[in-house]
């Protein structure tokens, strides 16, 4: 089976199979990017390495994406898959950290943890409407759930940082 031939979107020849996947795809990236930028901000503020590294993994799932839907290079499927991988691990063990130490989230980051959790279910949502087998699905469309997916999954991806990883203000300064 071709890559990317369960999300819906038609497979076409050339260069990039999935474009509209494809671009969305680029979200992650930009998404990581700006993480691993925020990590690395110097000044009065240390970088900070679990941000950084989180910024890396979210901005490797991007380019694991765009390769999966684009041109499907032979290392495609593994960098999609262990990059997205990598994303849930790190999600993962953060959270358990923060539950097992029972630390709480400041009023801020709890809005961005809200914000994450709704944009993270509305993209699960948008994932299985866009498979091919769905009801909803239209190869030819220029609105893709998979597409919406990669756009929401970005989205939840930053405010989650912004509430889990982002230092409480008083520890700032």
């Amino acid at each position: 089976m071709a890559l990317g031939a369960g999300d819906c979107e038609r497979l076409h020849d050339g260069l990039i199979a999935q474009p509209v996947n494809t671009a969305s795809a680029l979200a992650l990236v930009a998404v990581g990017a700006w993480l691993a930028g925020r990590g690395l901000r110097g000044g009065a503020r240390p970088a900070r390495p679990t941000t950084v590294a989180f910024g890396v993994a979210v901005a490797a799932a991007g380019i694991g994406s765009v390769d999966y839907h684009g041109p499907g290079s032979p290392a495609a499927r593994l960098l999609h898959d262990g990059s997205l991988y990598a994303v849930a691990g790190l999600v993962a063990w953060h959270e358990l950290a923060r539950r097992v130490g029972r630390s709480r989230l400041p009023p801020r980051g709890l809005v961005a943890y809200r914000a994450a959790l709704a944009a993270a279910a509305a993209g699960a949502a948008c994932w299985w409407a866009g498979r091919t087998a769905s009801p909803w699905c239209d190869p030819d469309s220029l609105l893709q759930g998979h597409a919406a997916w990669h756009l929401l999954a970005a989205a939840a991806l930053a405010a989650w940082a912004v509430a889990a990883l982002d230092p409480p203000a008083q520890a700032r300064s």
